[in-house]
């Protein structure tokens, strides 16, 4: 660990992806980001298990489909699109890069979102044959070979690949 950086900032930075300094400001950001997040999740976390209790009485196993479904969907559509909409307005994420250095930013951008293409489609490829070889019994070996499984990787790779580019370029600024 670096000198006078606690494990929980590095954490911080990371889970934000906060680029540069950890100043006061960007401290002061990420604390009320979180608890923001945190008045939104109490009721969520409340609610649910109230409601299952009496639903768990007729159904157990839709109970709790219920609470699993709630609480994914809850924090996919909900927390996750706060946060990356709040750390973007208070600028936590922006990438501040020399006029001189854009050319060079852009290439790292390029070849950031390729490794992620690569990555992706590489571990949807995997993670398909397996699943399939799991859940379904089929030839493991066939799934590895299997056209739609190549397809449905390479495409899903580009996709995210794209919009993992266009993400990250949008987060470059100039500094003036």
């Amino acid at each position: 660990m670096k000198k006078g950086v606690t494990l929980r900032d590095q954490v911080v930075k990371h889970f934000f992806n906060i680029s540069g300094d950890f100043d006061e400001y960007k401290r002061q950001e990420v604390n009320r980001i979180g608890t923001n997040a945190l008045m939104m999740c109490v009721p969520a976390l409340l609610l649910p298990p109230i409601i299952a209790i009496f639903w768990a009485t007729s159904s157990p196993e839709y109970a709790l489909l219920g609470i699993v479904l709630f609480n994914s969907i809850f924090f996919g559509a909900v927390i996750c699109p706060y946060l990356a909409m709040a750390s973007h307005r208070a600028h936590l994420t922006d990438n501040e890069v020399d006029a001189s250095d854009m050319p060079m930013a852009w290439g790292h951008v390029l070849k950031s979102a390729l490794g992620q293409a690569i990555y992706f489609a590489v571990f949807t490829y995997l993670l398909k044959a397996l699943l399939n070889w799991f859940f379904d019994g089929d030839n493991f070996v066939q799934q590895l070979v299997s056209l739609g499984n190549i397809k449905g990787s390479v495409l899903g790779g580009i996709f995210f690949g794209v919009i993992m580019g266009i993400t990250n370029w949008g987060r470059l600024k100039k500094q003036l």
